[in-house]
């Protein structure tokens, strides 16, 4: 039988190489937070902001001649709490005669689904916060998109205004505003930018300084521009549990997940969960500034 030539962590890394790149969004803000997990201290995580050091000041010849004291900043370090009460999860069960006579591959046929169908609730928390941000004035579309690329290049300068870093910056689409701008001349298609980066595949192009993504999750009418920071998602695999026959955690690239498979001999029949649990936040709202689609 095809799953007895697995070993649990082979089996926990193919649903998380899936995972990883069946999901674009979440690669595009900031993930990687292992360091803040301490065993038994709840299941909150405090993420840390961008260190702030305050604004800058001048010295002048004047201030120097007259042996002005320096103004001194305090360094700023803020927290934001990420709740991880949301548990992924799919759960499979194998019969025995599924498993002795049509199991082939049990990486295609029963991990890539499982972890497939993992993908869309692990961004949901994500989508929520983005959804979340506001507007500012002038940053809708119309209906025919003919307004579309001064509404980016409104966004680009709202963000420029903030002070938000060139750097790192995104624009998550739903679909109808992606629509809108593939009909741009000015978007630089990823076929035509030579970048085969890990965002290659949901990438529409670039725009305006922006990285264009697409998700199908986002509402359709909806887009958001966002520095890496703005945002952040958390994913923490649950603990081995002690009775299943297999079972590995893996993390990698910001994501992390669980694979157990155990023998119930009620149902004569194998069962295999993919699992994680999952939080998101938003961690400056001064760093996102969402645009719309004209309703008429």
């Amino acid at each position: 039988m095809a799953n007895i030539l697995w070993t649990p962590d082979q089996a926990a890394r193919s649903t998380l190489a899936a995972l990883r790149w069946l999901t674009t969004l979440p690669r595009t803000v900031r993930q990687d937070f292992s360091g803040e997990f301490v065993a038994g201290r709840g299941q909150t995580v405090n993420v840390r902001k961008p260190v702030s050091a305050g604004v800058a000041h001048t010295y002048t010849s004047v201030e120097r001649a007259a042996r002005t004291a320096i103004t001194f900043n305090e360094l700023t370090e803020t927290w934001v709490p990420v709740v991880m009460d949301t548990q992924v999860y799919n759960a499979i069960r194998l019969p025995d005669d599924f498993a002795t006579f049509n199991l082939e591959s049990l990486e295609r046929q029963v991990l890539v689904p499982q972890a497939e169908s993992v993908v869309d609730e692990v961004t949901a928390p994500l989508i929520d916060e983005m959804e979340a941000v506001a507007s500012a004035t002038g940053l809708e579309i119309a209906l025919n998109g003919l307004n579309a690329l001064a509404v980016v290049t409104k966004a680009r300068r709202v963000l420029n205004a903030r002070k938000v870093p060139f750097a790192d910056r995104f624009l998550a689409v739903g679909s109808g505003v992606a629509e809108l701008l593939l009909g741009l001349d000015q978007l630089t298609k990823v076929n035509e930018s030579g970048s085969d980066g890990a965002l290659r595949e949901g990438t529409i192009g670039r725009l305006r300084g922006f990285t264009v993504i697409e998700d199908p999750a986002l509402t359709d009418d909806f887009g958001v521009a966002y520095h890496r920071d703005a945002f952040a998602l958390v994913t923490r695999p649950s603990r081995q549990p002690e009775g299943a026959a297999k079972s590995a955690t893996v993390a990698q690239d910001g994501f992390a997940l669980r694979w157990i498979q155990h023998y119930n001999p009620l149902q004569l029949e194998d069962q295999s969960v993919v699992d994680t649990f999952v939080g998101a936040a938003t961690l400056d709202a001064t760093r996102a500034v969402s645009i719309s689609v004209a309703t008429v």
